[in-house]
């Protein structure tokens, strides 16, 4: 009780710069940006490069055993032999006969040279070939797909088959069946180029094939076009005699109708059109010189007597008489005006000058009506020349209605006779062409390349083989380590833990080796009542200071001085969610540390069942914690002691006792146990049977002051964890933080946790 107490984490070897691991701040909880702005670029890839690095081996065991495989098919595998021959298909080709050429579009065009790709692959053609090649006796054709595959393959057919023993007609049909499979056939591109390919192991018999193949294909095509050429001829010879008869009677119909009726043409159209038409002429020009006179004699007619002189009238400028008779008029009017301003308008010579004017007005007006009854005279021809017309033109038109009503009858008889004559002479080239068709047939294919036997090998592939084989391997890696990263949910970072539970992760322990385990030191004395101080994982944090375990245990102990601190003392449980876990060893190094600290720590076994820490530590103990809540022993009397740091253990019961937990933990035994425990400890660490066995730790925890949880590495998933908590959830409140035991120190990089741990500030001696 009065040693001095030293400042948690301060250990022997103990350094500024600590060596465990950050648990506070991992890379998936840096991910994050801030509320309101944009994600960083790339945030994804740290995470993917974690993954890579987790899940790598996966991945290339994946794509070397897929790459073996490829290397063994490689191995195994028949080389195979292309030999291609290529066939352009050409309609719009030159013909000597063709009288024009044949022009065709592009989607007609495309169908014809698919439709020849189907001709070529037809099981028509593979069946002439065989029959005309014949394959069925053709020793390099048979031996196709004879290899041990091949042969295992048609002897269990053989079994299974009950037809017997294959005639000729059925081993025919598996010619032609491995023909087909053999010939591979496809137009490049958008092109009228067709290939046709055939891939055999022997190449010269794939050349062989192929050639058979076109050649075939054009025999057929020649014989076809000879045929529909032949049939086509015989027809069109006797309908072009039929077409030439009914040609001619249609025409000598034609003038037939044309005598009968009196239907004259001449060189500029028809007779009457053209008889019309001139009539039509002179009846306008006659209404034309009607229409002339009419209008001079109605201008001459309406001039008033006393304008005479000075009328407006073309007559009265072009009439030369008229013109004399106004100037000597105007002559006169002169004088008289000159006369009457001289000597008065009752002058003799004014009044003379007067008198002539009136014989001048008066001859002037005789001229002019001498000149309109010559204009009157012209009106009446004028008149009667447009009657005479008109009457004329009525008659003409009458005849040509008469002739345009018969015209209609002869311009259906020349249609018709056109008719016949235009599909006489269509016909006609047509039967043309058909016969020299057939003399000299010209197919719409030809051979561009014929078929050589190829040097190398199509198949198989090497460097395609081998990529193809990496490239899925990587996929296939791929797929399971998604696969399995998918299903493991084991909880291995701080933030998956605060994500599962709420609670924080108060430290990550390094998976300890079997060399802990040491001869040196004393064991157990049971007489003294005296803990061993061999070397062992109980006492880690003793026997190795400096080690990253001891370094996080101190401070898993100093979370807890800092994080619960009552007046009277401190019970601290360490509980794990199975058996097996480590809460013991961690509940014994957390009691080491406690005591390496300077507090007066007790650790007590109340794992009735187990009771490891009493096998490890106490193998012959005379009393426990049963016989302490029993009230049949004192603590001082049960107590062992640690000589090095002065660390008290209370095991769970005598070694031939029986302890029944359910009569232990009962509510006056437990508040008995757990009375006598905080009497005269500054700390005690209780180590709890697994949450997930017994209702044991349910039971304890609710009368702790704080509860460690503690979980191997990546072997709980986040939900059975939770339910785990659910549990104990009357003491959830007095959970202090989860602790992963068992770490493995190398691997946590690649989950993104990284960097040393900080200590809290406040490292001063730590009191109750």
């Amino acid at each position: 009780m009065g040693r001095v107490m030293r400042p948690l984490g301060s250990g022997p070897a103990r350094s500024d710069a600590c060596c465990m691991m950050n648990v506070q701040n991992p890379t998936e909880m840096l991910a994050g940006s801030p509320h309101g702005q944009d994600a960083p670029p790339f945030r994804w890839l740290p995470g993917m490069l974690r993954f890579l690095r987790r899940r790598w081996p996966t991945i290339i065991g994946s794509a070397v055993a897929t790459l073996g495989l490829a290397i063994l098919y490689l191995l195994v595998a028949t080389p195979q032999f292309t030999a291609t021959t290529a066939l352009l298909v050409d309609v719009r080709q030159s013909n000597p006969f063709r009288l024009q050429p044949l022009v065709t579009d592009a989607q007609s065009e495309s169908a014809l040279v698919e439709s020849q790709v189907e001709v070529i692959r037809s099981e028509g053609l593979a069946r002439a070939v065989v029959q005309q090649k014949d394959l069925l006796h053709d020793a390099d054709f048979n031996a196709i797909g004879k290899g041990i595959i091949g042969s295992v393959v048609g002897f269990v057919a053989d079994l299974v088959s009950s037809d017997g023993p294959p005639d000729e007609e059925r081993l025919r049909s598996l010619a032609v069946e491995k023909l087909m499979k053999l010939v591979s056939v496809r137009r490049i591109g958008l092109t009228a180029v067709i290939e046709v390919a055939v891939r055999t192991p022997d190449g010269v018999l794939s050349a062989r094939l192929a050639n058979a193949l076109a050649d075939h294909y054009l025999q057929r095509q020649v014989a076809a076009l000879a045929d529909v050429s032949s049939m086509a001829s015989v027809w069109m010879q006797k309908r072009v005699g039929e077409l030439r008869d009914e040609a001619i009677a249609a025409d000598g119909q034609v003038q037939d109708y044309r005598a009968s009726h009196n239907i004259l043409d001449t060189d500029k159209g028809q007779f009457n059109a053209q008889q019309l038409g001139d009539f039509s002429l002179q009846l306008t020009a006659a209404r034309a010189r009607l229409a002339d006179a009419q209008a001079k004699f109605d201008r001459i007619n309406v001039i008033s007597p006393d304008r005479l002189v000075d009328a407006p009238m073309a007559e009265a400028i072009e009439n030369t008489v008229i013109v004399a008779l106004r100037k000597q008029y105007l002559d006169a009017r002169r004088r008289e005006s000159e006369w009457s301003a001289r000597y008065g308008s009752g002058h003799t010579a004014a009044v003379n000058a007067r008198i002539e004017m009136v014989e001048l007005q008066k001859s002037i007006r005789n001229e002019l009506a001498r000149i309109s009854e010559t204009y009157r005279s012209e009106l009446d021809v004028a008149k009667a020349n447009e009657a005479e017309l008109s009457r004329q033109l009525a008659v003409l038109a009458g005849a040509a209605a008469e002739v345009n009503s018969d015209r209609i009858m002869l311009r259906a008889l020349q249609s018709a006779a056109d008719s016949y004559k235009a599909i006489y002479e269509n016909f006609l080239q047509r039967y043309t062409q058909a016969v020299q068709d057939q003399s000299f047939p010209i197919t719409e294919a030809r051979v561009m390349s014929p078929a050589v036997p190829p040097l190398r090998k199509s198949w198989p592939k090497a460097v395609l083989v081998l990529g193809l084989g990496l490239v899925v391997g990587l996929m296939l890696g791929g797929a399971l380590a998604i696969l399995h990263e998918l299903l493991d949910q084991g909880l291995r970072t701080p933030a998956q833990i605060k994500a599962a539970t709420g609670h924080e992760c108060l430290g990550m322990l390094p998976r300890l080796s079997a060399s802990v385990q040491s001869l040196d030191g004393q064991p157990a004395d049971p007489g003294l009542r005296r803990l061993p101080t061999r070397a062992s994982a109980l006492r880690h944090v003793i026997d190795r200071p400096a080690s990253a375990f001891a370094e996080t245990m101190r401070g898993i102990a100093l979370r807890t001085v800092w994080r619960r601190r009552t007046p009277g003392g401190q019970v601290i449980g360490c509980v794990a969610p199975r058996s097996g876990e480590g809460a013991s060893t961690v509940a014994a190094n957390l009691a080491y540390a406690f005591a390496d600290a300077g507090y007066n720590t007790l650790l007590v076994d109340l794992d009735l069942r187990g009771a490891s820490l009493s096998r490890a530590l106490a193998p012959q103990g005379t009393g426990g914690a049963a016989e302490i809540a029993e009230g049949t022993m004192p603590l001082e009397q049960v107590v062992w002691r640690d000589p090095q740091t002065g660390l008290h253990f209370l095991p769970a019961a005598a070694s031939k006792s029986a302890a029944q937990p359910a009569r232990i933990l009962a509510p006056l035994r437990a508040d008995r146990l757990m009375a006598a425990l905080r009497a005269g400890y500054d700390r005690v660490v209780l180590d709890l049977p697994a949450a997930g066995s017994a209702a044991d730790a349910s039971v304890l925890a609710e009368l702790l002051d704080g509860l460690l949880l503690i979980s191997s590495w990546g072997d709980l998933e986040g939900e059975a964890l939770a339910e785990i908590l659910d549990g104990l959830r009357g003491s959830r409140d007095r959970l202090l933080g989860v602790v992963l035991n068992r770490v493995e120190m190398r691997r946590l990089e690649q989950y993104g946790v990284t960097g040393p741990i900080s200590v809290p500030h406040r490292e001063t001696e730590a009191t109750v």
